[in-house]
């Protein structure tokens, strides 16, 4: 399963909409299947978010949402669309 599978419809709609409003601040490719990026929510400082797209459940964001468990949210899918706009 990919990340968007994972993901609930609520997170791909979210993530879409932070991604088509500029909201992510910094995409980094780390390696062939990794991404690390910084996205503006709505805490004072942007969430770190990282993507893994062979494991999606590897991937993780320091969001209230998802810190310490392992699913998808709105700020790892929109790192997952600035990564791969197509």
């Amino acid at each position: 399963m990919g990340l968007l599978d994972l993901a609930s419809g609520k997170s791909v709609y979210r993530g879409y909409e932070y991604y088509v409003n500029n909201r992510v601040l910094f995409c980094e490719k780390i390696t062939d299947n990794q991404y690390l990026g910084a996205v503006e929510g709505t805490a004072d400082e942007p969430y770190e978010a990282f993507v893994d797209i062979v494991h999606p459940r590897k991937s993780y964001c320091n969001c209230p949402f998802a810190e310490g468990k392992r699913i998808i949210c709105k700020h790892q899918v929109a790192v997952f669309f600035k990564s791969f706009p197509e």
